[in-house]
């Protein structure tokens, strides 16, 4: 028998209902018909006083009237309920073959038990199972979803995934990390592309707040109609077509972790106001509602704008901006860290290796020279895409100029000769060897290059032995 909690207060008030006047009672013999599959009530004496079995046992409810229960329903417990005053809460009890899950209330007053309720919810043990069953899949889904909604909040990246070798962003993570043990508003500025969201994932997982959501909203990809139902939600019926249970906003979403409102700039005046409001009062009104919403969060903006140029035009709000501004950070261009090229791209590489087993595992020397004289406009991103467009190119172990993208691999051409000398110096040159061996270099790499990388057909077409061509190479120190 498992003994679970019961409201004695509501049997009480069922208790007097039934003796009350008649309209009240038509009320209780509607509950008692809707709610459960059988009830009996009885007196002190175990008489019953109230019977409603005939769905289980056909027995009409005057044939069943002032009779003792034990002589209407079999193996019932009510008569011992009444004697010890203690409740029997989820019995199973056998009644014409079938197990049903029974209740057994006594109705006390001043103390002293005055008669019972007995009670049936389900006719047969087997719709227990099913309703467990049932909830233990609900149980599941939700936490499925739940364990779905948590992975989409929550930061990818780490510090330790911002790699660089160029000194001012070493000293940017620094700054970064201390900021990260604080609660205060972070905004990152930078051209697109150069990794400002990589820093706010960063500073979300090393905050106290990391085991909080991290939810992320780019205020330039939401039409300005909707920005504000996407902050901060609105209530059922708030507007035409809104949802009728209503909307949760992003801002409801965060609390307890980190917001990152990303393209910070483009936010419309009017939703600055509210977000200036929701940062100094810690708490949002829902569209259509009333009610005051307390959040907990921490902003981090990011832009790819001159926000201070942007407040002297009046564009956004000077005090919005210094709400936000609290500890700025400036992420460079990769044009202005070359030095991090190598190790972005190698890093890119590495990344795509696991999609591509078999294509390139490096870099030739020609190649990486060829993207550290490339301007990046796109920085990082870009990067990112030339290595994957790479990757997918190449048809050899390395990756070489012609696998590039041709803006970049023909400002490598142009380069190259740039830096040969003129015919009419290779006749002032006194030394025959160096210009034997320059002619030979180039002559080999252009053959390879025509090629696509066959050594043996670049031997054929030079009209040496590619035993020759090899040793050649060797000694002109070729790869």
């Amino acid at each position: 028998m498992t003994h679970l909690k019961y409201n004695p207060k509501e049997y009480d008030l069922l208790w007097n209902a039934f003796h009350d006047q008649s309209r009240q009672l038509e009320i209780i013999d509607e509950f008692i018909e809707e709610a459960y599959e059988g009830l009996v009530i009885v007196d002190a004496e175990g008489r019953i006083t109230k019977f409603n079995y005939e769905k289980l046992l056909g027995i009409q409810e005057a044939d069943a009237l002032g009779k003792h229960v034990t002589d209407v329903i079999e193996n019932t417990r009510l008569h011992k309920v009444i004697q010890t005053g203690k409740a029997e809460v989820g019995d199973v009890q056998k009644i014409q073959g079938h197990e049903m899950i029974t209740t057994r209330i006594p109705i006390k007053r001043g103390g002293k038990v005055v008669g019972a309720v007995g009670t049936v919810l389900f006719r047969d043990i087997g719709q227990v199972k099913y309703l467990a069953d049932y909830i233990e899949q609900m149980k599941s889904t939700v936490k499925k979803y739940k364990k779905e909604i948590k992975r989409l909040n929550q930061a990818k990246y780490s510090f330790d995934s911002i790699l660089t070798q160029n000194d001012h962003m070493k000293n940017l993570k620094k700054v970064a990390k201390l900021a990260a043990e604080t609660h205060s508003t972070v905004c990152i500025e930078g051209e697109s592309g150069t990794g400002k969201e990589y820093f706010s994932h960063a500073i979300h997982a090393a905050s106290m707040r990391k085991y909080g959501p991290f939810v992320k909203i780019n205020c330039a990809a939401i039409p300005k109609d909707l920005l504000e139902s996407e902050l901060f939600g609105y209530e059922p019926g708030a507007f035409t077509g809104a949802s009728s249970s209503g909307k949760v906003g992003k801002f409801e979403l965060a609390s307890g972790g980190t917001i990152f409102l990303d393209e910070i700039g483009s936010l419309p005046l009017a939703m600055q106001a509210k977000l200036l409001r929701v940062i100094e009062e810690r708490e949002l009104e829902r569209i259509g509602g009333n009610e005051k919403i307390d959040v907990d969060v921490r902003i981090i903006s990011a832009t790819n704008e001159d926000l201070r140029s942007l407040v002297s035009k009046g564009k956004f709000r000077e005090d919005l901006y210094y709400r936000l501004d609290v500890v700025s950070l400036h992420i460079p261009p990769l044009r202005d860290r070359k030095e991090d090229i190598p190790l972005l791209a190698e890093s890119f590489l590495k990344q795509f290796r696991t999609t591509l087993p078999n294509g390139p595992t490096a870099f030739s020397a020609e190649s990486m020279e060829a993207l550290g004289q490339y301007n990046w406009p796109g920085n990082v991103r870009e990067l990112r895409n030339v290595v994957e467009s790479a990757m997918n190119f190449a048809r050899n172990r390395k990756i070489y100029s012609k696998d590039l993208p041709d803006y970049i691999s023909t400002l490598r051409t142009q380069e190259i000769a740039k830096d040969q000398p003129a015919p009419e110096a290779l006749l002032t040159d006194l030394d025959i060897r160096q210009v034997v061996a320059k002619a030979e270099r180039m002559a080999i790499e252009k053959a390879i290059q025509v090629c696509e990388g066959n050594k043996s057909e670049a031997a054929k077409l030079l009209g040496i032995h590619r035993t020759v061509m090899y040793k050649k190479m060797d000694k002109l120190g070729m790869e």
